[in-house]
């Protein structure tokens, strides 16, 4: 006979984190009221948009913000205010299959302050919680259960929800 023995660690052995899966976000996204297809994921039952796609519709909005890249010190630079600049591949989409995102390891700065914001990356794009950006940029972000709608208003304040 074997005797078999269950809840016991080892000493050395380290636990093992359970994988995270981003899945496509299949929510409606209203933008001041207009209709926005984003290339959004659902990571543990939270909505994680691409950085420069949200940088890209509140353009023009006074909840504007500019996204820089600096590579060389693997750093990402939002400032307040700033109107954004277009680099390219803004609102495509990736695909509609579900994927194992990487968390964000680069330094985030807001108006030159250092922040923390909660980001995965997921085929060479940071997409980062979207209501972290509704509250560093003070726009509101909630959610009709009824018509399983999300809603940003750059017109009103962040509020918790």
């Amino acid at each position: 006979p074997v005797k078999v023995v269950s809840n016991i660690r080892l000493a050395n052995a380290a636990p093992v984190a359970p994988a995270l899966t981003a899945t496509p976000t299949a929510s409606k996204v209203l933008v001041d009221g207009q209709n926005v297809a984003f290339d959004a994921y659902n990571i543990a039952g939270n909505n994680y948009f691409k950085l420069r796609d949200l940088a890209y519709v509140v353009d023009g909005s006074v909840k504007q913000f500019s996204v820089s890249w600096d590579g060389a010190n693997n750093a990402i630079a939002l400032k307040s205010g700033e109107g954004y600049t277009v680099v390219g591949g803004e609102m495509a989409t990736k695909g509609t299959a579900a994927v194992t995102p990487k968390a964000t390891t680069s330094r985030i700065t807001k108006n030159g302050s250092l922040i923390a914001l909660k980001a995965y990356n997921i085929g060479g794009n940071n997409y980062f919680k979207l209501r972290d950006i509704g509250e560093a940029f003070d726009f509101d972000v909630s959610w009709n259960n009824d018509v399983k709608t999300i809603m940003i208003d750059t017109a009103s304040t962040y509020t918790a929800d």
